[in-house]
C-alpha cells in the first residue's frame, strides 16, 4: 500500500505526510491506528494520535471534504481511476426525486377521482328513483 506516484497538481495539493495520512484513511485506518502504520510503512520518529488528527483536519479542508467516506471516494477515484459517474448516487438521487413527485402528485390524484365519483348512497338513490320511473 505505498504511496502512489502522483503529479505536479496533486503534490501541491497535500503534503507528502498528508497524503500518507490521507492513504491509510482511505484504507479505512482509524486515526489511532495510523501513528504506527506511519512508522512501519514510510519510518520516521512516532507521531501522536492528536498531530494525526491535525493532519486529517488539514487534508479535508484542502480538498474540500467533511468525513472519511468521502475521502476514500475521492482518493480511488484520483489515485485508482474509478470512474465518478459509476457512483450509485445519482441514480439513487433521481429515484428519490421521483418518489417525492409522486408521493405530491398520487394524493391530488385521489381527491380529484373521488370527487367525480359518486358516493355509494348517491348511487343507490339514484338506482331507486329510476326503477320507481320504470
Amino acid at each position: 500500500m505505498g504511496l502512489p506516484t502522483f503529479g505536479e497538481n496533486e503534490s501541491r495539493i497535500l503534503s507528502r505526510r498528508e497524503h500518507q495520512v490521507a492513504e491509510l484513511l482511505a484504507w479505512g485506518a482509524s486515526k489511532k491506528e495510523i501513528p504506527d502504520m506511519l512508522v512501519k510503512l514510510y519510518g520516521g520518529a512516532p507521531i501522536s494520535v492528536h498531530t494525526v488528527e491535525n493532519i486529517a483536519r488539514n487534508v479535508y479542508v484542502k480538498i474540500h471534504l467533511n468525513k472519511a467516506s468521502e475521502l476514500s471516494a475521492w482518493w480511488f477515484c484520483r489515485f485508482f481511476g474509478v470512474d465518478s459517474s459509476a457512483s450509485p448516487f445519482k441514480r439513487i438521487r433521481d429515484t428519490a426525486i421521483g418518489i417525492m413527485l409522486l408521493l405530491i402528485m398520487l394524493p391530488q390524484t385521489l381527491q380529484q377521482d373521488l370527487a367525480l365519483k359518486p358516493s355509494g348512497t348517491r348511487t343507490a338513490r339514484i338506482e331507486r328513483a329510476q326503477r320507481r320511473k320504470d
